[in-house]
């Protein structure tokens, strides 16, 4: 075996257990910004049956030395190259390895392993990230107990943290402190965290059920005190319902969480010491809005339920990543659904669904949850992963209930404690409790693709009942079970009968009786609240259309139709080339008003798709087109009813700023009358925004009228951002929707883009800012697919320097390419030149050469 052995390709079928495994560690740190040493002490353990070459992990690494039970190892014994260290005859079955390197955290701009972020070192170590401070077997399959020593000047780094409990701390010579952190639980390296640094200390406590106090700490930096309150709550809340809901109490004395400003990810929920991203943790009525609150509800509860759902059972191998996160998603959308609004938060779902996962599943990034093939992890941080892996884990609720879903995880969790797993255990563990198995369901794994599911109807006089024929059109490799809730109602609304359906495979058929002896067609609604994440091809009539637009019982499906309505007037204006008649879309608005509907909800019932919506779900992508049509919708739906969104802004206009249901609520409510006002051609409400902002009380009142005010073209959108930015110039989170809101909407945004990333608050180097600036530029269809390729050139300049800087970040920007094949004209054209243009790049990262090359393999 030689280095070269080592396939960049990974294939699920070549997996097979590591011959060597280092169940225990001891891992030193001389922290130094430039110059960090790292010591790793491994018990080293062969478990297959002959002693075959080991293989350490190691990349961007100067190594010092390698050591066999305290031996130094003849150079001649060992081969180090930049993808780590080869031993190809070890000496036995068991013994000690001591390997030595040395790594420079500053100038770590990739922001994977060990690096500079702030005044702090800290880690980030999923996928690979752990190679890139020490040479490691870094497989998640390798289970390792970790003892961590941290030694370091305290002047720079007063605070010093890992996994697990501190069980040393002492003084050393020169201005030294070092401390020892032993974390009982073995877990995989990608679980690895330290953090060091000047770091502000917030706490609170848990008291668990069986009475347990658990310590609860947040580390910020100085200045951040007053806006940990929030997150703290949340954490508790979370640790509350994983109690309640599935009996799964925290397993360590102490909890802690760091809030990270240069991070790629949202969060890690590394053993006990969860780092985050700085915007999912920090906030406070005056910096954050309703989103950004519910936000870090989330993201907390799902990195805390990954202390048993991907910590204390973990991953066999990465092929498997949705194992943990598709559950984790689940039970963190579970969990916000309890502590909300369940239709509401089911809506924010099923949008984001449709926005950004169901065009992944058409365009050339398709792949199943469960890949089987590839080149590097980092790229498989996917909406698929987590949100299709989410709502195949919903389905299997829907499938067995949820009280049986409950027992499921606990058995899952119990039987396979401490090991790495795939999703086979899980769901065998769920077909144990129900004691049956759910055919189909594993395909789910497999398939690439949103299922597309026919149905026609057809009517049947000897038995007067309305037949529907469903089918799955791609059912011929991968055939799949469903769930299908669904609802049949009369031509007056009146809902007849509700009903939870299995299909299993590619067919399935529902008999209705007609609705008198004329044969009149009752209404159906099915999927409601989509049970199964699928699309359907079903022609129904605008008349269908609107009376479940105004009557559907699930307020999810309710929803939806209204929106399938405005689709549907979409297609046909397109069509035409014309405005269709708009009538039935105002009369449906109309009938909202006098409905007495929880505030939220009906602030999402009026809010108009946007433009990604709307061609998506046309399947149209000219975009000026669209564009002007929406402009002409939403101008009708403003100048008729004017005086209610005035009545609905003054009813709601005194907000207290609290996060409770009632006033989110009103906020959302004020907003969304505001934004329709802000519409009507006469331009006379332009003022009341300007006024809306400066009085706000809570940032989501304040920064929606600046976007609202830029999106409308107004002559105040110039003093509206001047007047954000001199407010807010301070907080660098907070700029982060100053920078987003200029080029999320509009024509020929780059220019702007090009002067706001010369601004000395942006900086490329920062993840936040890169997202902020150009993802929400690449995001806005009228400037990315602009016709003369514009769009396309901008970004591809960015990405040439993230390529050099973080590949991560170059690779996800990439992503956005996706759907030019659908483009119009010399789009698609201009667009692969500026791919080959990356592909051809001298230093191109296995990152972005990846994504280049399967968008170009679509082009």
């Amino acid at each position: 075996m030689t280095l070269s052995s080592f396939s960049p390709i990974h294939k699920l079928e070549d997996y097979r257990p590591n011959p060597w495994l280092t169940p225990k560690l001891d891992l030193r740190f001389d922290l130094d910004l430039h110059l960090t040493v790292v010591r790793a002490d491994y018990e080293v353990v062969l478990q297959s049956e002959k002693i075959e070459p080991l293989f350490l992990h190691g990349e961007s690494l100067e190594f010092l030395s390698l050591r066999i039970d305290g031996a130094i190892v003849d150079p001649e014994d060992y081969e180090v190259s930049p993808t780590g260290i080869l031993i190809p005859d070890p000496p036995k079955e068991k013994f000690r390895l001591t390997v030595e390197n040395r790594i420079c955290p500053a100038k770590n701009t990739s922001l994977e392993g060990l690096y500079k972020s702030g005044s702090m070192l800290c880690t980030q170590n999923e996928p690979e990230g752990f190679r890139k401070i020490v040479y490691s077997i870094d497989r998640p399959d390798n289970m390792m107990r970790f003892r961590v020593t941290i030694s370091g000047e305290e002047t720079l780094f007063p605070v010093m943290l890992s996994n697990g409990n501190l069980v040393g701390n002492k003084q050393l010579e020169g201005g030294k402190r070092e401390v020892i952190w032993e974390d009982p639980f073995p877990k995989p390296s990608y679980l690895f965290a330290l953090v060091a640094g000047e770091l502000q200390e917030t706490q609170d406590s848990f008291i668990t059920k069986s009475g347990r106090e658990i310590t609860l700490k947040i580390f910020i930096e100085k200045g951040n005190e007053e806006k940990v309150g929030f997150a703290f709550d949340s954490l508790k809340k979370a640790m509350k319902w994983d109690e309640d809901t599935f009996g799964l109490e925290y397993d360590l004395d102490l909890f802690m969480i760091v809030a990270v400003e240069d991070f790629n990810m949202g969060a890690m929920e590394n053993k006990g010491l969860n780092l985050f991203n700085a915007k999912l943790v920090l906030a406070n009525k005056k910096s954050a809005t309703d989103e950004s609150f519910e936000a870090i509800l989330a993201v907390i509860a799902h990195e805390y339920f990954h202390n048993w759902t991907g910590n204390r059972v973990t991953l066999r191998n990465w092929f498997n990543l949705t194992l943990k996160e598709g559950l984790t998603v689940f039970r963190d959308q579970w969990f916000t659904e309890d502590m909300t609004d369940p239709a509401v938060k089911r809506i924010k779902d099923v949008l984001f669904l449709k926005e950004f996962q169901f065009p992944e599943d058409q365009g050339p990034m398709s792949h199943p949850i469960l890949p089987k093939t590839y080149k590097e992890m980092n790229n498989f941080y996917t909406v698929t992963v987590y949100e299709k892996g989410a709502e195949v884990i919903r389905l299997i609720s829907e499938l067995i209930g949820r009280e049986n879903f409950k027992k499921g995880l606990q058995l899952y969790l119990s039987k396979y404690d401490g090991q790495g797993v795939t999703f086979e255990e899980f769901v065998s563990s769920m077909e144990e409790v129900i004691g049956s198995s759910i055919p189909y369901l594993r395909n789910w794994y497999h398939r690439s693709g949103t299922p597309l599911l026919s149905v026609k109807e057809t009517y049947s006089k000897d038995t007067n009942e309305w037949i529907l024929e469903l089918a799955d059109t791609g059912s011929s490799e991968y055939p799949l079970v469903f769930s299908n809730s669904f609802a049949v109602f009369d031509r007056e609304g009146r809902l007849l009968t509700e009903e939870k359906r299995v299909m299993s495979g590619a067919r399935d058929q529902i008999r209705m009786p007609a609705l008198d002896n004329k044969g009149t067609k009752p209404i159906v609604s099915l999927f409601r609240s989509l049970s199964s994440p699928v699309r359907l091809d079903y022609k129904q009539s605008e008349e269908e259309i609107k009376i479940l637009a105004k009557v559907e019982t699930d307020g999810v499906s309710r929803f939806f139709a209204f929106q399938n309505l405005i689709f549907e007037w979409f297609r046909q204006s397109i069509l035409l080339g014309k405005e269709e008649n708009f009538e039935a879309i105002l009369e449906t608005i109309g009938e909202s008003f006098g409905r007495n509907w929880d505030k939220t909800y009906h602030s999402f019932y009026l809010s108009f798709p946007g433009l990604a919506q709307i061609s998506e779900s046309i399947g149209c992508y000219e975009f000026t087109k669209i564009q002007n049509l929406r402009v002409w919708a939403i101008q009708s739906i403003s100048t008729t009813f004017t005086k209610e969104f005035q009545n609905l802004l003054e009813e709601n206009r005194k907000t207290i700023p609290v996060q409770t249901k009632e006033e989110i609520g009103k906020r959302r409510l004020k907003n969304i009358a505001l934004y329709y006002l802000l519409h009507d051609p006469s331009k006379k409400f332009e003022r009341l925004a300007v006024l809306e902002q400066r009085e706000a009380k809570h940032m989501s009142e304040e920064v929606s009228a600046m976007k609202f005010l830029l999106e409308v073209d107004s002559k105040e959108k110039e003093a509206s951002v001047n007047l954000f930015f001199d407010k807010w110039k301070q907080d660098h989170l907070v700029l982060d929707v100053w920078f987003a809101a200029q080029v999320a909407t509009g024509e020929d945004r780059c220019t702007l883009a090009e002067r706001l990333e010369n601004h000395p608050q942006f900086n490329i180097r920062n993840p936040n800012k890169v997202r902020s600036l150009y993802f929400s530029l690449a995001r806005n269809p009228l400037t990315f697919h602009k016709q003369d390729g514009s769009g396309y050139i901008f970004l591809a300049e960015r990405i040439k320097r993230l390529n050099e800087i973080n590949p991560q970040m170059a690779a996800a920007l990439t992503k956005l390419f996706s759907p030019v094949s659908k483009q119009k004209g010399d789009l698609p054209k201009i667009a692969k030149k500026e791919l080959e243009g990356l592909s051809n790049l001298p230093n191109l990262s296995k990152e972005l050469g990846e994504v280049v090359g399967t968008i170009l393999n679509s082009l």
